[in-house]
């Protein structure tokens, strides 16, 4: 009780808002809420030491005997902010959907997975333990404007098993490493009025020429059967070369478009040309576009070979681009068709949808497929880089995630290719002590694809009346994590953070584990949405229990060490004013909780197995079990890596993030909202990102994180 105390006094007053910043005004700056426990090297051997050969990869024991220690631990979990877990039933809701807290035979509690999840995470990056549960796939990127400009349209064709790519450049020479240097290689096929329309169109519509010009070619685009001509069809084009209002583009104009070029002939004037290509349309899927694209390649522009190979590397990383496109806007397309609204055309300022993200069967090339591709080497022998569906694309980066996590870093089946028996096994301590399962379970039915663990939660249940935050919080929006934000998830050379570093920057190394900051109390203007508004972009939580609610559960343990006992003690109670985070809203500020280590006791098989009276339980004093067990652990640790425990990284993250109680505000990046440092109900924290191309604003890392960022408009100016 006395740690319960201490904790209390230190907690600020219950609710209250954060200040608006380090000074207020023009000074407002904000904190992050998510920041990273750093690894920790692979650490030195102890032959002599059994504890420190357990904070490595080694056997874990056998579930048939008593090897080691066996008990149960009874803990008091009480709320720090308010908590929310939610229950998969009763969910309720089309778009705008309401969650109601976890209960079990009508009482609140908390499901034993979820404390699980919440101790093995501390567990983990306390020891050093290995990534278990991690995505390594291969990121993508918006690829910059003056590397789009290389791009060079292009045709995938199949004949059996050989892949060839059909270079198409229109009238100008291959260039490889810089844009054509000429005419653009695609024809402009005027089709839509820009949602938002350049500087070259911006004028009044009645003295506008282009815009009547853009008109006339719409129209007879329907006369020539534009609308029933589709995508990829192959067809004949009526061109005139046009110089855009910018001084380096020049291209050719798509006058008429018809399968038959006779009819083409008698339109034909002056300088135009006829030619044959294939129908490119990607659909309006940005606000500044007007044009599709004709793909072609003159008979008299043969200073290039037609086609070259398409390795099945690129083709691929080309699918996987694909699905990357297609899981990136699920929730958008789910969201128009529940609308019954079109996927291909702009529904009000929002563009419409690629035409290869709402379609399945993109996803695999069959062959035919329009596309650009990235070209190396030279104009007479190119060789393909990567391929991509449209000319302003995303591409994938060349290192996977896991391709930046060292050998000890990785998760367990790393290692245990060919493990047959539990002694094969090599597991790392959180692996040993919570359970592993084989992440790609071979087909060889001799080797080991699972261990269960030793360690058992249960529910927590609420103790006494909830105290509860409100009955009806509509919480501000929340997304899903952004690795793609290098400057924030990567570090690079010396681990050092660096705005410019990148997944395949030479030295670039993940930041560690991702872990939500303690925000010291929960800001209702943070995780209310402003103005109460109710859509698909939030949601709703009914019965969310406020802070100083208390719960109790146990923790059953079998044959562990000291020192891995020592680890599941630390990693459950923490260090004095260090909490938990768990459940729903975490960056909201949601979900602070302080775990108390009640009792402990252990089990003696010989007593219990020796007696049909004795049930071989006993007690232990905290005392004996800080210092025979979290002190052992924490020597080990000490001696593994040659530091004391409290100058340890990760450590020192943990702190940080989990027990130093933020002085400004805690909130996600996001741009000034009318004047003022509140957010914007419609959310648009992507205008801070766009803004910090400019300020080039890097994450650092957890402990010398205090200061925060400033608030940034799109163009990069501070509030």
């Amino acid at each position: 009780m006395a740690k319960k105390k201490r904790y209390k006094a230190k907690r600020n007053k219950k609710h209250s808002p954060k200040s608006v910043g380090s000074g207020g005004g023009s000074n407002y700056r904000f904190l992050n809420p998510y920041n990273f426990v750093r690894f920790l090297g692979k650490g030195r051997d102890n032959p002599s030491d059994a504890g420190v050969t357990l904070l490595g990869r080694c056997a874990p024991p056998p579930h048939d005997r008593y090897v080691g220690i066996t008990g149960k631990i009874t803990c008091t979990l009480r709320t720090v902010t308010p908590l929310f877990i939610s229950d998969s039933e009763g969910i309720t809701g089309e778009e705008h959907k309401t969650y109601h807290f976890f209960q079990i035979n009508g009482q609140y509690a908390i499901p034993g997975t979820a404390l699980r999840g919440m101790v093995r995470s501390v567990f983990e990056a306390v020891t050093n333990s290995c990534m278990a549960i991690f995505e390594g796939a291969r990121l993508s990127y918006h690829l910059e404007p003056r590397l789009a400009l290389q791009l060079v349209p292009a045709r995938v064709e199949r004949n059996g098993d050989e892949w060839r790519l059909r270079l198409l450049t229109g009238t100008t020479p291959l260039s490889v490493g810089r844009p054509p240097q000429g005419t653009q290689y695609a024809a402009w096929i005027h089709r839509y009025w820009p949602l938002k329309p350049s500087g070259t169109l911006r004028q009044d519509p009645p003295q506008n020429d282009r815009i009547r010009q853009f008109q006339q070619r719409t129209a007879r685009g329907k006369e020539v059967g534009l609308q029933d001509l589709k995508h990829g069809q192959e067809c004949y084009a009526l061109l005139k070369l046009v110089q855009h209002p910018h001084p380096r583009i020049q291209f050719w104009d798509v006058l008429a478009l018809d399968t038959n070029p006779g009819c083409l002939e008698q339109m034909k004037q002056g300088n135009q040309r006829i030619e044959k290509g294939w129908l490119c349309i990607t659909n309006q899927n940005i606000e500044p576009k007007h044009s599709e694209r004709f793909f072609f390649r003159a008979a008299d522009n043969d200073g290039h070979p037609e086609t070259i190979e398409l390795p099945e590397k690129v083709r691929r990383e080309y699918e996987d681009l694909i699905k990357d496109y297609q899981e990136r806007h699920q929730k958008e397309i789910k969201k128009r068709r529940d609308r019954s609204q079109p996927l291909d055309t702009p529904v009000g300022d929002d563009p419409g949808l690629s035409r290869f993200i709402y379609t399945p069967s993109e996803r695999e090339l069959q062959g035919g497929e329009l596309v650009y591709a990235m070209l190396e080497g030279t104009a007479q022998q190119p060789s393909v880089k990567f391929i991509v569906p449209v000319s302003v694309p995303r591409v994938a980066y060349e290192r996977t995630i896991a391709d930046l996590l060292l050998p000890h870093q990785k998760a367990c089946d790393y290692f245990n290719q060919d493990a047959v028996s539990i002694a094969d096994l090599q597991l790392c301590p959180a692996c040993r002590v919570f359970g592993w399962v084989h992440q790609g379970a071979p087909e060889d039915p001799n080797v080991r694809v699972a261990y269960a663990g030793r360690v058992s939660f249960s529910h927590a249940i609420l103790q006494g009346e909830p105290k509860k935050l409100g009955e009806d919080t509509p919480l501000a929006i929340l997304s899903s994590p952004k690795p793609t934000t290098t400057a924030f998830y990567l570090l690079g050379a010396n681990e050092q953070p660096n705005f410019n570093v990148t997944y395949d920057t030479q030295g670039a190394r993940l930041r560690g584990r991702k872990f939500y900051r303690h925000h010291g109390t929960a800001n209702p203007q943070e995780y209310k949405r402003a103005g109460d508004i109710r859509d698909g972009q939030n949601r709703t939580v009914k019965d969310v229990l406020d802070e100083d609610n208390e719960f109790t559960f146990t923790v059953h343990f079998e044959n562990l060490a000291p020192v891995e006992l020592g680890a599941l003690l630390w990693a459950l109670e923490l260090e004095d004013g260090m909490v938990h985070r768990l459940g729903f809203a975490k960056p909201l500020g949601f979900g602070s909780v302080k775990v108390t280590v009640d009792t402990v006791e252990v089990l003696n098989p010989r007593e219990r197995y020796a007696s049909l009276s004795n049930v071989g339980w006993h007690p232990v004093q905290r005392d004996v079990w800080e210092a025979q067990c979290v002190e052992a652990f924490k020597s080990a640790m000490q001696w593994r890596y040659n530091k004391p425990f409290e100058k340890l990284k990760n450590v020192e993250d943990l702190k940080a993030l989990l027990g130093t109680v933020p002085t400004i505000a805690v909130h996600y990046p996001r741009p000034p909202y009318n004047g003022t440092p509140n957010p914007d109900p419609e959310g648009k924290q992507y205008e801070w990102f766009i803004g910090n191309k400019r300020k080039k604003l890097a994450l650092p890392p957890a402990p010398a994180d205090t200061q925060g960022f400033p608030l940034l408009n799109k163009q990069g100016h501070e509030f």
